[in-house]
């Protein structure tokens, strides 16, 4: 059984009707684009938002840092421990920092060796003869 003719009526319906469903889908999917899109940038604009915090207060930290090396305080506490100077009329004191091995050589005398006992006989002997060999 053949099919229908449609009337032009009908095919111009039809072909209007594919062409709205291509513009709705192509809208459609143009938005999803755009949402996608916006997403990844508000997540781009929180992450740099949170390097340029980061940023401001290692700035921050620099410039008080800046403030306290021109300080003519810090000028003179690293004069005198890092390079061990004194002002005109003062004596630097430097402390020699002793190693491992002086410290407990120092500790710990060494021990005077004692001579052994002599048996008695033998100490008679030489009271009466004298000492015998070395």
């Amino acid at each position: 059984m053949p099919l229908p003719k449609p009337s032009r009526s009908q095919l111009a319906i039809g072909v209007l009707a594919v062409a709205a469903a291509l513009i709705v889908g192509g809208v459609a999917w143009g938005f999803g684009q755009q949402v996608t899109l916006a997403r990844q940038m508000r997540a781009e604009e929180m992450r740099l938002e949170q390097a340029v915090a980061e940023a401001q207060v290692h700035r921050d930290e620099l410039v008080a840092r800046l403030e306290c090396v021109q300080s003519d305080e810090y000028v003179e506490r690293w004069a005198r421990a890092k390079m061990k100077m004194a002002r005109p009329g003062e004596v630097a004191v430097v402390v020699l920092k002793r190693t491992g091995t002086d410290v407990a050589a120092d500790t710990q005398p060494t021990p005077t060796p004692e001579p052994e006992p002599q048996p008695l006989w033998l100490e008679l002997w030489e009271l009466v003869f004298g000492p015998t060999g070395p």
